[in-house]
C-alpha cells in the first residue's frame, strides 16, 4: 500500500472519529449542532427576521454567529432598514436573488445611490463574516461565499412583504 494512501486513510479515520465524538457529546448534552449549509440557512433566516422586525441589540447577541464585524454589520443593516424600506415599498429598489439590493427605477438613481451602496457593502461584509464563522477553508471559500449570498437572498425575498420587487437569477424583475 503506498505511503500517501496510508496517510490519507489515517487522516480520514481521525476525522471520522472526531466527528463521531462531537456528535456523541452533542447527543448526550441534548444540544443540536449545525454545520456549514444548515447553519448558514438558520443564520440567514434569523438575521433577516431580526432586521425586518427591528429587534434590539440583545437579540443580535443571541444569533448563532455573533461578534465582531458580523455583529456590527447586522446592527448597521438593522439601523438602516427604516430608511431603506420606503424605497423597497415604492419599488425604486428591490432585493436580488444573490442577496443584494438593486436599482429598479433608473430615473431615481441619484436619490438612492448612497443608501444602496452602504446596504450592499454591509450585506457583503455579512456574507463574508458568515462564511468565516461556519469555518469554510480557503479552497472552497469562493463557492461557499456564493452559496451564502444566495441563501441570504432567498430570505431577503421570502421574508419581504407582498408587493416588493426582486431580481431573479436571469436578471428579470419579479413582484412578490
Amino acid at each position: 500500500m503506498p505511503d500517501r494512501f496510508k496517510a490519507d486513510l489515517k487522516t480520514g479515520r481521525r476525522h471520522v472519529l472526531g466527528l463521531g465524538a462531537v456528535l456523541l457529546l452533542s447527543a448526550c448534552a441534548g444540544t443540536s449542532l449545525h454545520f456549514g449549509a444548515a447553519a448558514t440557512k438558520i443564520e440567514a433566516k434569523q438575521v433577516v427576521a431580526l432586521i425586518y422586525a427591528q429587534k434590539p441589540d440583545p437579540e443580535i447577541r443571541k444569533l448563532t454567529y455573533s461578534g465582531g464585524d458580523l455583529t456590527r454589520a447586522v446592527k448597521r443593516l438593522r439601523d438602516r432598514y427604516p430608511q431603506l424600506k420606503p424605497w423597497l415599498d415604492e419599488g425604486v429598489i428591490g432585493n436580488t436573488a444573490n442577496g443584494y439590493v438593486a436599482l429598479r427605477d433608473p430615473s431615481r438613481r441619484a436619490e438612492v445611490r448612497d443608501i444602496v451602496s452602504k446596504e450592499n457593502r454591509d450585506r457583503s461584509l455579512l456574507y463574508h463574516e458568515t462564511s468565516d464563522a461556519v469555518g469554510q477553508d480557503d479552497e472552497h471559500y469562493p463557492d461557499y461565499l456564493a452559496y451564502v449570498s444566495f441563501t441570504f437572498g432567498s430570505e431577503w425575498i421570502g421574508q419581504g412583504p407582498a408587493g416588493w420587487w426582486w431580481l431573479d437569477e436571469r436578471r428579470q424583475w419579479q413582484r412578490k
